[in-house]
């Protein structure tokens, strides 16, 4: 098995490959061997020649451990694929951890980074979805309202409306003149009849009908509008 120190640089707005090369050069890695990705860099060219490069029993030098990725996910990927596809150690020089390529079982040392790793992860998710959760609930608290806006109802639904329960009009005619789906035709026919019904049950509530005794005769009325509206199959 090799035994070859390697290095792995990449520049971002955090840490500038300066800094990183001298820290890792400090370690001891010769910079013949040192691979470096630019900012600018697509597709991280110089990691995948890493890649070639490494062979089982080779070590990995990093300044800190973002230099594999921006997210967990990333992160991850990458760690898994040094260590175990190549069989290859990691040295973070950030972290204060046993180094791998020293400890004495690396493979545990490994191991246990990988798990830190992925449970480090799906608690970033479950904390994501949570505050999601919430600001959600906050907003809809606060009247907020998501997705496309409800189409409104034009003043010409009323005269179709007339139409189709006088059955001049089927609920396909009554949707194209007013140029919406069938679906959203139905729904205004059941939200306009339930306005109806709440008018109707103010009506009947109110001090003068109860006093005039023709609260009874609005809810015969009621019931048999409710009735009709359940025949017509919306």
């Amino acid at each position: 098995m090799n035994n070859t120190i390697y290095g792995y640089v990449r520049e971002s707005d955090k840490q500038s490959g300066e800094m990183q090369t001298h820290a890792i050069q400090e370690y001891g890695v010769e910079d013949s061997c040192v691979y470096r990705d630019k900012q600018n860099d697509a597709g991280f060219p110089a990691y995948h020649l890493l890649l070639e490069r490494i062979r089982p029993g080779d070590t990995v030098v990093l300044k800190s451990l973002d230099r594999l990725g921006d997210s967990y996910d990333d992160i991850i990927v990458k760690w898994e694929k040094i260590t175990k596809e190549h069989d290859t150690a990691i040295v973070v020089l950030d972290m204060q951890l046993p180094e791998t390529a020293k400890a004495l079982n690396g493979q545990f040392v490994s191991e246990l980074v990988l798990d830190v790793l992925k449970y480090a992860e799906r608690n970033q998710r479950v904390l994501r979805r949570r505050r999601q959760s919430e600001g959600i609930k906050a907003a809809h608290e606060r009247g907020v309202r998501f997705g496309t806006p409800s189409k409104q109802v034009p003043e010409e639904f009323q005269r179709i409306k007339a139409e189709y329960e006088q059955g001049k009009l089927t609920v396909t005619d009554a949707a194209a003149r007013l140029n919406i789906c069938r679906a959203t035709f139905r729904r205004w026919m059941s939200e306009d009849r339930t306005e109806n019904i709440k008018g109707s049950e103010e009506r009947i509530n109110h001090p003068a009908a109860i006093k005039s005794g023709t609260g009874e005769s609005l809810k015969e009325e009621i019931a048999a509008e409710a009735a009709d509206g359940g025949e017509e199959g919306l």
